[in-house]
């Protein structure tokens, strides 16, 4: 049975169980003593450092070998933990070997729906989740294996609606600010408004071969991927080098997909001669709404091409810095 106080299904788009991230500390066993691994921790012990602004705080970021982002969170005041922000993710997710480690109270089971299906998967409650500064309470998270995520955990959108979150891919840093005030959008080289679904801020100002396209900001996932509606809206002629591959979720679900080039991809004023692609069947659009329309999971492969993108949860609103010299032709991302 679905957990009905929160809506009966966890949409989680963070796509690919690809290589682990460096984790704060190596994953210490579940034992009695494993606790000990991981002393009640303050504020202070994170690396942060205050932006202007009461409410502004910068965060350092890690980058694991996905080329995803990673950063420090206490849980109960215990940590800090390596936790991949994953803006694709409706929810907050934990780790087994963490859960089993802090001891955490199981909650229900869920429907969680991932890039390659959908699964029932225990929950459990996490007590006093912070980041840096900010305190999120109590969230309720699926509990999943740790090869799996890559991570201690994944900070999803229930610990990040209502702010504005800048990533600076420069100074490989986030700046995390309470909305109180509309963003400066001459800042800002690209501005792109969007609508809000499960979370998810969706935007269409953004086109492939020519062929307007939904885009969803997915900072968990590595690759690019899109639905069969874009795939077939596409056709050959904008694709290139087309082969078979298969995606593996978070939830260690496999799908099969076609990996390729699609060619000539804007978002607003920017422009890059090709993107890779992924086209998957997946059940993770559909619990979107994107299922008959062209859409896209725009991740980490051509996120990192922008100097800085802000997410402005509140405003819904998108914003990039593209680099003065960018490279219009992103490497293949790696499957």
């Amino acid at each position: 049975m679905p957990f009905r106080p929160l809506a009966g299904a966890f949409t989680l788009i963070a796509a690919l169980a690809a290589a682990p991230s460096v984790s704060a500390q190596e994953a210490a066993p579940a034992s009695s003593d494993a606790l000990a691994a991981y002393p009640k921790t303050t504020v202070g012990d994170f690396t942060a450092a205050d932006a202007p602004g009461f409410d502004a705080e910068t965060i350092a970021i890690a980058r694991d070998r996905a080329s995803r982002m990673t950063v420090p969170v206490s849980i109960d005041g215990r940590g800090p933990f390596s936790f991949m922000i994953d803006t694709g993710s409706e929810r907050t997710v934990v780790s087994r070997d963490i859960a089993s480690i802090l001891a955490l109270e199981f909650a229900q089971i869920a429907r969680l729906v991932s890039i390659a299906g959908s699964k029932m998967v225990q929950t459990v409650y996490l007590p006093e989740v912070t980041l840096g500064r900010r305190n999120y309470g109590e969230l309720v998270a699926p509990m999943l294996e740790p090869h799996h995520i890559g991570a201690d955990g994944i900070l999803g959108l229930d610990g990040l609606q209502d702010q504005r979150i800048l990533f600076d891919f420069l100074e490989n840093a986030i700046t995390v600010e309470d909305v109180t005030e509309r963003v400066r959008t001459g800042d800002f080289e690209i501005v792109v408004s969007a609508r809000r679904k499960s979370g998810q801020l969706i935007f269409t100002d953004a086109t492939i071969g020519g062929k307007r396209v939904n885009v969803v900001i997915d900072t968990g996932a590595q690759s690019n991927i899109g639905n069969m509606a874009l795939l077939k809206r596409l056709g050959t002629a904008n694709q290139a080098s087309a082969q078979q591959a298969s995606l593996t979720s978070v939830t260690g679900q496999t799908i099969m997909a076609d990996s390729g080039l699609a060619q000539d991809f804007r978002i607003g004023r920017a422009q890059f001669d090709y993107v890779p692609i992924v086209f998957a069947d997946a059940d993770a659009f559909r619990e979107l709404g994107l299922d008959k329309t062209p859409a896209l999971l725009l991740g980490m492969s051509t996120l990192r091409l922008f100097n800085r993108m802000m997410i402005d949860f509140k405003q819904r609103r998108v914003l990039f810095d593209m680099p003065s010299s960018s490279p219009r032709k992103p490497e293949r991302a790696r499957i």
